[in-house]
């Protein structure tokens, strides 16, 4: 008897335990995994995760609004546990999955913002001393003067004018996280000039270097570096008015070492612009192009799809010819809260690293290929191992391009903010 109860009570908790080991597997991946998918049309009603090969979505066939890329079909379907165990519903966008062009080409960025951004305080030597009145009548750093007295500006020498203009009543109209106010300010004469300030530091435009990820034969749009643009002092997303691509040639490397990113150097070849820029959003930056590349076209990879192991990047270190290199993916992050941190990955290739150290700034954008497709972007080196960095999911950057023609007839080109 003693016997048969010891057996029982092992028995219980046994199944206790696996209990327990199930619940805790499908908190895990109803935390991991995200409410959203999509998927080639012409596949199985049924498709599994790759990095999680015991998690497979199954059908419910019903119809579900659509979440986004406004394509075919979009269904409710259930993500199974050993197909069993049914984790959590999720929207799975059906459509044909797209070709694009894979680029790996360096391009030169030049940009005008909308509005003029506030980078930092300045004092005004006025005949009553060092005063910043933007300062002491509110305006902080990273606020972007979009108008002065209902007056439009969008460059320095605009919102200098219109302060002279305005002086003795300065209304600013002002927006911060998205919020547009209006805040009153009295600029100062200052002695040295005569001329009446606001004792700020503005920035109005800029210029830098990227790799481009894909061109999108359907509508020659394209998309490049992966992550938004952002001021260099305030950390903030740079709003767009307008922008201009411009070819780029790779003339020097400063090599990375742990501790202090490297950088590719280079030069634009021509003043000329051979694209426009339309969006800058956190996904990278996205325009249109008569100028593709004659790479062959390759199947855009969902995030389903990606494996741990081999895959390769294209970018330029030298010239203007890209190449491929070796990496391994090291990490999917399905959930992650930054839309550009997807994937961790690492350089293997040796003559990669004999060159830049790993992952270099300037390399933004490179795309990752795996399995003949293409399935995300380089976006940031880690610091203290510049051997590895994160991707973006291609369908991530995907999604904006593809209506990116549509966006800019029916309305101003958006803004996503960083």
């Amino acid at each position: 008897m003693k016997k048969a109860n010891k057996i029982f009570i092992l028995l219980y908790m046994t199944v206790i335990s696996l209990i327990i080991i199930l619940f805790l597997q499908i908190t895990f991946y109803c935390t991991v995994l995200p409410d959203n998918f999509f998927r080639e049309k012409l596949q199985e009603e049924d498709f599994s995760i790759n990095i999680y090969p015991s998690v497979m979505a199954k059908g419910k066939g019903q119809e579900a609004v659509a979440a986004s890329f406004n394509r075919d079909k979009t269904e409710k379907m259930t993500l199974m546990l050993y197909g069993i165990f049914p984790i959590k519903d999720i929207t799975v966008n059906k459509l044909e999955a797209p070709s694009l062009i894979p680029s790996g080409e360096p391009f030169g960025l030049k940009m005008l913002t909308h509005g003029v951004i506030v980078t930092d305080y300045g004092s005004v030597d006025s005949f009553a001393g060092q005063l910043s009145p933007a300062k002491e009548g509110g305006i902080m750093i990273g606020d972007i003067i979009v108008e002065v007295n209902g007056e439009e500006v969008n460059t320095g020498n605009q919102l200098t004018k219109a302060v002279q203009q305005n002086s003795l009543n300065t209304s600013l109209t002002v927006i911060r996280e998205n919020e547009k106010f209006t805040v009153n300010v009295t600029p100062i004469k200052s002695k040295n000039d005569g001329m009446y300030k606001l004792g700020i530091w503005t920035r109005d435009s800029c210029a830098g270097i990227g790799t481009l990820t894909y061109y999108d034969p359907q509508n020659n749009s394209y998309g490049g570096l992966g992550h938004s643009v952002c001021d260099v002092n305030t950390g903030e997303l740079l709003p767009l008015l307008s922008g201009e691509k411009v070819p780029v040639c790779i003339n020097s490397i400063i090599k990375g070492i742990n501790g202090s990113p490297g950088e590719l150097c280079g030069t634009f070849v021509s003043s000329s612009s051979d694209g426009s820029i339309l969006l800058n959003t956190e996904c990278g930056v996205f325009g249109v192009t008569e100028k593709l590349s004659k790479n062959a076209a390759v199947p855009l990879g969902f995030k389903q799809e990606i494996e741990i192991g081999d895959a390769e990047i294209m970018t330029t270190v030298e010239g203007m010819t890209p190449k491929s290199y070796k990496i391994v993916i090291e990490k999917v992050n399905y959930n992650s809260e930054a839309s550009t941190k997807n994937m961790v990955i690492r350089v293997t290739d040796s003559e990669l690293l004999s060159k830049t150290g790993g992952i270099v700034q300037g390399m933004s954008g490179s795309p990752i290929i795996q399995n003949g497709k293409i399935v995300g972007a380089v976006t940031h080196v880690f610091v203290n191992d510049v051997t590895r960095g994160y991707g973006i999911f291609a369908e991530n950057m995907y999604e904006i391009s593809s209506g990116l023609q549509r966006e800019k007839s029916e309305s101003e080109p958006c803004r996503v903010a960083a």
